[in-house]
């Protein structure tokens, strides 16, 4: 950690094949972040041409930089946090698209941020999010009861709101990003002073590719098997394992099986009326270009592809 920290908020963004939202998410934190510090892991879509383009565009604001040795993405926010000059900390996600402006305008917390005064024990703030899966007009079911562990069928296809979970952090001595079996944390986070924001301040907007919904399905179980002598990289572990659940090798069919059995059977239309609204940036998004757009078809649902021209433009 830098030995004297500015006042002021650093926004840590990784990023690997996010480009249906990448460039939403980066300019939602314009006017939050002092310092916007992108990271990118490997990616092989329009990504980086997105960030690149954004980061030439606010050179002052964006720093850029395109790692994709980074082993996993602890290591992806760590590299980040060593560029990072700022107090407070920002665990954002590469597909979170904040609200900037109405009633729950992310620049409300940026006041509460900096004009906190030192506590004794270090804080950390938490936020609920709402999210919207497979495109901008669906998002998750209602799960059964007992949470994640109860609904293995839909690991990663959220409900339509899900409670605070801890994001923005005043960094302290020994601060650093760590990984907990399954989960990416920071050090020391059971000592932490946790404060809960009442609301949302961005959405989640989980639209992927097939194959990138596919690979982080599988990032978990990659993790908390924890043999990375054996299983390097990802995709390693993946092509063991993918035959015997999917009855394939070929890992573009695997990931439409996928997104067809463990995405599409759990989504429902998302109502902004019932849950929270979306985003201006997503407003805008949805009208020029929203990548993907899942529809009813014979009682089935399925998911269209509709490009991402317009999005390199932006």
């Amino acid at each position: 950690m830098a030995t004297q920290l500015k006042p002021g908020i650093s926004v840590l963004i990784p990023t690997q094949n996010e480009e249906a939202i990448v460039g939403a998410c980066i300019r939602s934190f314009l006017d939050f972040g002092d310092e916007i510090i992108v990271v990118d892991n490997g990616s092989t879509d329009h990504t980086i041409e997105i960030v690149r383009n954004l980061a030439a565009r606010y050179p002052k604001k964006i720093r850029f930089f395109n790692e994709p040795a980074l082993p996993d993405l602890n290591h992806n926010r760590q590299f980040a946090l060593s560029h990072a000059s700022c107090e407070w900390v920002v665990r954002a996600d590469s597909d979170y698209v904040a609200y900037t402006d109405g009633e729950y305008d992310i620049m409300r917390l940026r006041e509460s941020l900096l004009s906190r005064p030192r506590a004794l024990r270090h804080e950390v703030i938490a936020v609920p999010q709402c999210n919207v899966v497979g495109d901008f007009w669906h998002t998750g079911v209602a799960m059964r009861p007992g949470g994640w562990r109860a609904n293995p069928e839909r690991q990663h296809v959220s409900e339509a709101v899900v409670p605070a979970m801890p994001r923005f952090y005043r960094r302290f001595p020994w601060f650093a990003f760590v990984r907990r079996g399954r989960r990416e944390t920071v050090r020391f986070a059971h000592c932490l002073k946790r404060i809960d924001w009442p609301h949302p301040v961005w959405m989640h907007c989980n639209i992927k590719s097939d194959r990138n919904h596919f690979f982080r399905s599988e990032r978990t179980d990659w993790r908390e098997l924890g043999n990375f002598r054996l299983f390097p990289t990802l995709e390693s572990y993946i092509e063991t394992v993918v035959e015997a659940k999917y009855g394939t090798r070929d890992l573009d069919e695997a990931a439409r099986l996928y997104v067809d059995r463990h995405v599409l059977p759990y989504i429902e239309p998302y109502d902004p009326e019932a849950y929270y609204p979306y985003p201006r940036l997503v407003r805008e998004q949805m009208a020029r270009c929203p990548v993907y757009r899942v529809q009813n078809e014979n009682g089935r649902l399925t998911r269209r592809f509709l490009g991402v021209d317009a999005l390199l433009s932006f």
